[in-house]
């Protein structure tokens, strides 16, 4: 395990600590939650991206001959 230090505005650590966003478990699923929300957002963007870009156009194919 891996320890860290950050610093953070009073303000904030206040009012995470008030709702016990800071306990290590919790922190750990914060950001599990924001990583997999930014992979699914990018994997989306490309999606759609792809989705709306224009197909190559095709050759139209030549007009078939009936046999009499």
């Amino acid at each position: 395990m891996t320890t860290i230090h950050i610093s953070l505005p009073d303000q904030l650590v206040h009012d995470a600590g008030e709702l016990g966003l800071l306990d290590p478990v919790t922190l750990a699923e914060l950001l599990q939650n924001e990583i997999r929300r930014r992979t699914f957002t990018d994997i989306f963007a490309v999606s759609h991206r792809l989705a709306t870009e224009s197909e190559p156009e095709q050759d139209p194919e030549p007009p078939q001959r009936h046999r009499k």
